[in-house]
């Protein structure tokens, strides 16, 4: 279960999820330390994603 392509999928999610809890911060508080917070990590899970996502089309023996 394990696969880059379910990784990614996970990773996908999980930075759509930050970026949410930014815009709900951002509409309750206002711009601070908290919704900038989540902005990056949702940008290093959208990394991590893409790490995963160009690693799908590879097979093992390419490098």
């Amino acid at each position: 279960m394990r696969t880059p392509g379910f990784l990614s999928f996970v990773y996908v999610a999980i930075g759509t999820l930050f970026v949410l809890f930014a815009i709900f911060q951002v509409q309750l508080e206002g711009w601070g330390f908290l919704p900038i917070f989540f902005l990056g990590l949702a940008a290093l899970d959208y990394l991590i994603a893409w790490h995963f996502i160009k690693k799908t089309g590879k097979s093992p023996t390419d490098k």
